[in-house]
């Protein structure tokens, strides 16, 4: 069994915090639709390593909520990116600025 002591925990959830911060930045700054589904899929995974690093201290309840996540999350991805992809064919421009002049 895999058990992570206090000092590795603290290590894996500083470094789950920066990677979510790296992913609101990328959501905040980029005008590029791609780009900000990209910055939020960041800020899932290190969403996931951050709640996967709390309840590590249970090697199999970490397991099996680390697949529900990363099947939600890849369900999620394959929706926004069929969204996206019949928004490009429609209004040829994937840029957010476009959804402003647009009403939505």
């Amino acid at each position: 069994m895999i058990v992570i002591d206090q000092l590795t925990g603290l290590v894996v959830m500083i470094t789950a915090v920066l990677i979510m911060g790296i992913g609101g930045y990328g959501v905040t700054s980029s005008r590029s639709l791609f780009r900000q589904l990209l910055s939020i899929e960041v800020i899932f995974n290190g969403l996931l390593l951050l709640i996967l690093s709390l309840i590590s201290f249970n090697a199999i309840m970490a397991t099996y909520f680390g697949i529900i996540i990363i099947s939600v999350v890849s369900a999620e991805v394959i929706v926004v990116v069929s969204i996206l992809v019949a928004y490009m064919r429609e209004s040829k421009s994937l840029s957010s600025e476009d959804l402003e002049e647009g009403g939505v």
